[in-house]
């Protein structure tokens, strides 16, 4: 769990159910670091606050795309074990992650992205499931991507499949393709 720097402030991700609750939370955060696993004992410098609607969520898993440099090729990485950091799990129980080589010549083959539903444990949404992974790798390969990773991905208590968090990095040396991306990056 991330803490603020300057305050001790608990976490960067707050549940709130009142718009004074929100307010609240942005003035513990906002102006100061963030300091997580990832950020260093420095932290990042929190500009913004993002709002999004509480959902009611039955199960959380973790999926991603990047390149598998030693493959020579894209693969999906994908647990029924989401909501905390990948790295956690794998060294805590390895059989609950899943990997997909796609042949970059081919693109995916739909009974595998099917098949993925059956390892997440949500087969009545196998269909969804295909359509997000094939969406993920079309944009991957267009863009330019080093890394898509949606964790938490979710099926919510009535039933939905939805990608309630996600990080995007696209390769440094495709930035001259990319330019709209570039463009938008926010380097703070």
């Amino acid at each position: 769990m991330g803490h603020i720097r300057e305050t001790g402030y608990k976490g960067g991700v707050k549940v709130v159910n009142t718009p004074e609750e929100a307010k609240d939370v942005a003035r513990n955060l906002l102006g100061k670091h963030l300091v997580t696993k990832q950020s260093g004992a420095q932290g990042l410098p929190v500009n913004c606050v993002y709002l999004v609607e509480k959902i009611s969520i039955d199960k959380e898993m973790y999926l991603s795309l990047t390149l598998d440099r030693a493959e020579g090729a894209p693969v999906f990485v994908y647990s029924p074990a989401g909501g905390m950091s990948i790295e956690d799990v794998a060294a805590k129980d390895p059989s609950k992650i899943f990997k997909y080589h796609v042949n970059p010549f081919k693109g995916p083959d739909v009974d595998r992205l099917i098949k993925a539903a059956s390892d997440l444990g949500i087969p009545n949404n196998r269909s969804e499931l295909a359509f997000a992974m094939k969406a993920m790798y079309d944009c991957f390969m267009e863009k330019d991507c080093d890394l898509i990773e949606i964790n938490p991905l979710i099926t919510t208590k009535d039933g939905r499949l939805l990608c309630a968090d996600s990080k995007v990095t696209v390769d440094d040396n495709a930035a001259y393709r990319q330019k709209e991306l570039k463009d938008s990056e926010d380097l703070t």
